[in-house]
């Protein structure tokens, strides 16, 4: 994938619990070297079945809304076909979080950033 600052897209094999024949798309709204090596991890995890009209799109730091992402670290939105927004965070490792609070959390921990209360 070139980080030549284009938006890249991604379809994935499908998976044996998968419907047959049946291929999940997704998008990818990131930029950044960084967060490109850490959607490339992403992309390859296993995933339970999605519902059908499912989009899924990662998200780094440049996009909008997510500014306040680190370098490396992933967002990815799930748009249920209802119009419920699933979010899930990932660091450079391909870690999984379930929140934004538990990513702030997790950065307070480690010393990457200290947040005032």
């Amino acid at each position: 994938m070139e980080a030549s600052g284009e938006r890249n897209s991604l379809s994935s094999c499908s998976k044996n619990n998968d419907r047959v024949g049946q291929k999940r798309k997704i998008e990818w709204q990131v930029t950044l070297p960084m967060s490109m090596a850490t959607a490339e991890k992403v992309s390859r995890r296993p995933r339970k079945r999605l519902q059908p009209g499912t989009r899924i799109t990662l998200h780094d730091s440049s996009s909008p809304g997510y500014g306040w992402l680190l370098a490396g670290w992933l967002c990815e939105e799930r748009v249920m076909e209802s119009g419920r927004v699933y979010r899930y965070f990932y660091d450079p490792d391909g870690t999984l979080y379930n929140s934004q609070q538990e990513v702030e959390a997790v950065w307070e921990k480690n010393k990457l950033f200290v947040l005032e209360k």
